[in-house]
């Protein structure tokens, strides 16, 4: 009886380890967004996964407030010693509009976390903001 269950035990922790492992080596899409008043924002990014050097980023931005003032949004990444704020991709087209930005980034050390800043400026002054990280 004894030897079923460590062989049962076995099987099982191999069965785990094997899922963790194809888990983390597969690449992955993650998508952070969040609201802020007067935008919305999207960041799709393919080809993720913890420690990848190379991603492929789509970035969405919505103006949804007739106010004047522009939408804007941008990537967010981290790895285990910084955080780096890419730049900022503005909607000047005004409410009721949405722009996209398809673009890449790479990290020579390897991307961790990903994020989305989405802002509404006037001019180059951000009026208000919101950060999410995935």
């Amino acid at each position: 009886m004894r030897t079923i269950k460590k062989a049962l035990g076995v099987g099982l922790a191999t069965l785990a380890l094997t899922t963790l492992q194809s888990t983390t080596a597969s690449a992955a899409t993650v998508q952070p967004s969040c609201h802020t008043t007067g935008a919305n924002g999207t960041v799709t990014v393919r080809d993720y996964h913890n420690g990848a050097k190379r991603i492929s980023v789509s970035l969405q931005v919505d103006d949804i407030l007739p106010d004047g003032k522009n939408a804007g949004i941008r990537l967010l990444t981290s790895n285990i010693s910084t955080v780096k704020k890419w730049p900022w991709h503005i909607n000047t087209k005004g409410n009721g509009t949405w722009m996209k930005w398809k673009t890449q980034a790479t990290d020579s050390s390897g991307f961790g976390k990903i994020g989305v800043e989405v802002g509404r400026f006037e001019g180059s002054y951000i009026r208000n903001s919101c950060v999410r990280w995935i």
